[in-house]
This record gives C-alpha cells, sequence and structure tokens, in this order.
C-alpha cells in the first residue's frame, strides 16, 4: 500500500479544526561532521544547519524571504515553520535557488529542501523531504531528478547517483514510493520508511551526500561556468513549472500545510515561493 508522503504521519492533533566531472576536493564529507542520535522527538536541526553550512562554502547568497513566507505558526499553534532560501552561483551569476522549508512541532518535524536551476537543461533538481514523529523518522525521500535534460546528461546523473543508492539502500522499506515522486527521477532515488532512531544518522547522512554530490558536480568548477554563462532558455524553463506545478498539485503535502495554515496561506506559499519559477 502506497502511503502519502506527509499527510498520513501526523496524528489529528496536530491539525487546526478551523478551516559531466565531478570535483570532489575542498569539501567537507557529510559522513564527517557529527551525527545524531536524539533520545527525544527528531528535529532535523543538523541538517538545517549543514545544508546552510553548504550554502557558506558555495558562497551562495541568502535572499530576504517576504515575511509572510519566512516564518508562519500553525493555526492551532503547535507548529512553526520556517523557510530559507539561497542563490546558487558561479562567477557572480546564478545558477538556480535553493528553498528550504523546516517545520517543527513537540513531536513532529519535517525538513523540505529544493534545487531549481534557471537552466535547467543543463542543470538537474535536487528533492528532499523528510518526515518524523516522535523519535522516527517516517518517510525519507531523497534524489536528483531530471524533469528536462537531455537523455544523454539524464544517464550522467543515472551514473552520478547509483553509488548513493547503493549506500543507502539498507535503509527500512516495505513498499514503493508514489509515481508523482518518482516520474522524473532516474531511479537512483532513497525512499525509506519507518526508520528508528538509532539509524537518525544515516538518515541524516542520505540527505547530506545527496545534497553534496549536487552542489560538487553542478555548482562548482567548470560546468557551473559554462552553466551561468549560457542563455536562459524560457522553453526550458515552462516545462520545470510544468514539473513544479504536477508535484505541487499532486503532493499531500499541499493538503497537510493548508490544514496547518490555511488554504489561502498555503497555496500563496506554494505558488509564489516554494514553487516559483527560479530566477535569473
Amino acid at each position: 500500500m502506497n502511503y502519502s508522503l506527509t499527510f498520513d504521519f501526523f496524528p489529528a492533533q496536530y491539525y487546526p479544526t478551523c478551516p559531466s566531472g565531478v570535483n570532489f576536493q575542498n569539501r567537507i564529507a557529510p559522513s564527517s561532521t557529527a551525527p545524531s542520535f536524539q533520545s527525544g522527538p527528531i528535529n532535523y536541526l543538523r541538517l538545517v544547519e549543514q545544508t546552510t553550512m553548504f550554502m557558506n562554502q558555495q558562497r551562495a547568497i541568502s535572499e530576504t524571504i517576504p515575511t509572510e513566507f519566512s516564518k508562519r505558526m500553525s493555526l492551532n499553534s503547535k507548529m512553526t515553520l520556517i523557510a530559507k532560501e539561497w542563490t546558487l552561483q558561479s562567477e557572480n551569476q546564478p545558477l538556480g535557488q535553493l528553498r528550504m522549508v523546516h517545520i517543527q512541532g513537540a513531536k513532529n518535524a519535517i525538513i523540505n529542501t529544493w534545487i531549481f536551476p534557471n537552466r535547467p537543461a543543463k542543470m538537474p533538481v535536487f528533492a528532499a523531504e523528510l518526515i518524523a514523529v516522535g523519535n522516527a523518522t517516517k518517510v525519507a525521500f531523497v534524489d536528483i531528478q531530471v524533469p528536462v535534460l537531455s537523455k544523454v546528461a539524464a544517464d550522467d546523473v543515472a551514473l552520478l547517483t547509483t553509488t548513493l543508492s547503493t549506500r543507502f539502500s539498507s535503509l527500512p522499506c516495505n513498499e514503493t514510493p508514489p509515481d508523482w515522486a518518482t516520474n522524473a527521477s532516474q531511479g537512483n532515488f532513497t525512499y525509506a520508511r519507518d526508520v528508528p532512531n538509532e539509524q537518525l544518522s544515516t538518515v541524516e547522512d542520505c540527505y547530506l551526500s545527496y545534497l553534496d554530490t549536487y552542489l560538487r558536480a553542478f555548482a562548482s568548477d567548470e560546468a557551473a561556468v559554462e552553466v551561468a554563462n549560457s542563455k536562459r532558455d524560457e522553453e526550458a524553463i515552462d516545462i520545470l513549472q510544468e514539473y513544479q506545478i504536477h508535484h505541487m498539485e499532486h503532493s499531500p503535502g499541499n493538503k497537510f500545510l493548508d490544514k496547518l495554515f490555511g488554504s489561502e496561506w498555503t497555496e500563496s506559499f506554494m505558488k509564489n515561493f516554494l514553487f516559483a519559477k527560479p530566477r535569473g
């Protein structure tokens, strides 16, 4: 049975009742950062901190997000949403945006991170969604996706990610992920279910390894310079936007945010921030 990635994992009391070459040099490997073991509820704060560290290493530009999107308390005052955005760049030319949403309650946490390139015919998309209830990761889905890349470039992504999916294949899972989550994947995603706290550091390393691999392969050195200096392709951007809209419309996260933060705010947040077209 396929469960939705977000909506099915939170108890009812948390809802309000009212409405190609890769350069591996000069980087900090994810496994060298301090691993986590939390005796209490999982919070994914290590991933927030390490994502921020990676953005600092990339000399990405920390963007100012409109206040109505940057922080939001749920309607029942039990969960807080924090959103962050950075513009990746090469030689002062933008490559796209990393958008990270962290939702935290007393016993529940979500981290949702995307990289949307502004030259999507030349760069893939990074996608990650982790959901914790209490001291277990209920769902972890991490991938580098290819909604616009040519077959040759997509095959390069497959080669790049095959070792990652193999490395984290030991994480528990008793089902396949929903099609809407994987329709732009090369197949080397990691999808895990009901991961106990004892394996939290492996879940975190999975997220960080995919992200680190993406940044090294596509946001550094000569490859990034070539992408940054190429012309913006509006047709490719439109295809990327179709991918974004498809995910937004089919992901249960939309309904989840509706319940927590209200449908009007959620629609604006999704369209004008999280799944907005990349700039630059």
